[in-house]
């Protein structure tokens, strides 16, 4: 009777921690862990907003109208989620004074408190909290995909721009979030130039990472590499911030079989905690003009209708903000004498050259060329650095 009462007790105790473990799956996740990158002015963000997106992410030059664009974030919703930069590179050492007076004098107007919500009262109250410091720094200055100039060859001059950027800034707002500028992971530039762009830094607040791979698989295994490394390199409790990831038609099957992906692997970094992914934006909204001639895929039309792209990210987007992550299998039955694989991530380094060994031998080409293309095809503002190098 003894045994009996005390096989019910066990089996009820699983049920509850079984049932426990269900409900905090079933968390929805916050508004803030998803985004998207837009360029010029969509007049449709709020859509993005309405599905469960938090975060608008967009690249900022000193010295350009940014009322507008966090007027436009706003507006809709969403919180900016700024990748800052300087009109011109004049040395690491002068970038990095430039920079911190930059951040500075933009924390102060629009982060916490600043003057920018007090003159507007009428829009929602969405400070800016995450500031980028420039983008894909482990980009060489002399092929550069974007306008922020913060490229340098050697890294310990991003690490002097980053690191005084982050004094600046956590003197205006000492809660906020300098992030590392998005680092580049696609074709011949690959984990081990981020790696040493990363080692560079000391105390870092965030991580930006551009899985730039157009292969699922291939990309959770470099995002689970880049937390190993962080992990065994003093860095366990940096967070990462996967702000920008996307493809265009000469890498994928299409936009539909790359929406089907994005979702996956959005829902999968997301609902992965050992990954410390605080936030997922993927590149990008569209809903502009430029949207129907630029072969990387958009989510919105010129003519504002949703593309399957936009379709798979939303509705995932929907899910994960409503419905929070899926629930994890039930561990299998004790009875069940089944071996458990190595993991083949066990030693990151040497399965990560080989993994990008066997990328390069595939899609070197279009990788290389398609990416850096894909800012040749955004508004003038983002590919006149090219003229410029």
């Amino acid at each position: 009777m003894l045994l009996a009462l005390g096989c019910i007790a066990m089996q009820l105790l699983v049920a509850a921690v079984v049932a426990t473990g269900a409900a905090v799956a079933a968390t929805p996740l916050s508004h803030e862990r998803l985004g998207v990158n837009f360029t010029g002015a969509p007049p449709n963000l709020a859509i993005a907003a309405a599905a469960g997106v938090g975060l608008a992410r967009d690249q900022v030059i000193a010295g350009t109208d940014t009322d507008a664009v966090v007027q436009l974030a706003a507006a809709a919703h969403l919180r900016l989620y700024p990748m800052l930069g300087l009109p011109r590179s004049q040395g690491a050492a002068a970038d990095a004074s430039a920079m911190a007076a930059f951040v500075s004098s933009f924390a102060q107007r629009y982060g916490r408190g600043g003057t920018f919500w007090s003159q507007h009262p009428e829009l929602p109250y969405l400070p800016v909290e995450s500031y980028e410091v420039g983008n894909e720094p482990d980009i060489t200055p002399t092929a550069p995909a974007d306008q922020t100039s913060l490229h340098y060859a050697d890294p310990a001059s991003y690490a002097l721009v980053y690191e005084t950027a982050r004094d600046a800034l956590h003197q205006v707002d000492p809660g906020a979030q300098a992030v590392v500028g998005g680092m580049l992971d696609s074709g011949a530039i690959g984990l081990g130039d981020a790696e040493r762009y990363l080692s560079a830094i000391g105390p870092m607040d965030a991580v930006g990472y551009h899985p730039y791979l157009y292969d699922v698989t291939r990309m959770e295994q470099d995002t689970l590499a880049l937390r190993q490394w962080l992990n065994a390199n003093g860095r366990g409790g940096v967070p990462v911030d996967i702000n920008e990831f996307g493809a265009a038609g000469g890498v994928t099957a299409g936009s539909a079989a790359w929406g089907a992906q994005v979702a996956q692997y959005t829902q999968w970094a997301l609902c992965t905690p050992s990954l410390l992914v605080e936030n997922v934006q993927a590149f990008w909204w569209g809903a502009v003009p430029l949207a129907n001639t630029s072969p990387w895929f958009a989510m919105v039309d010129g003519a504002l209708s949703e593309t399957p792209l936009g379709t798979a990210y939303l509705t995932e987007v929907s899910a994960l903000t409503s419905q929070g992550c899926p629930a994890a299998a039930p561990p299998p039955s004790t009875t069940t004498h089944t071996a458990v694989p190595t993991s083949k991530r066990a030693k990151p380094h040497r399965h990560r050259k080989q993994a990008k060994k066997s990328h390069r031998r595939k899609r070197r080409r279009p990788a290389r060329a398609s990416h850096h293309d894909r800012w040749r095809h955004v508004p003038p503002r983002r590919s006149a650095t090219r003229g410029r190098r």
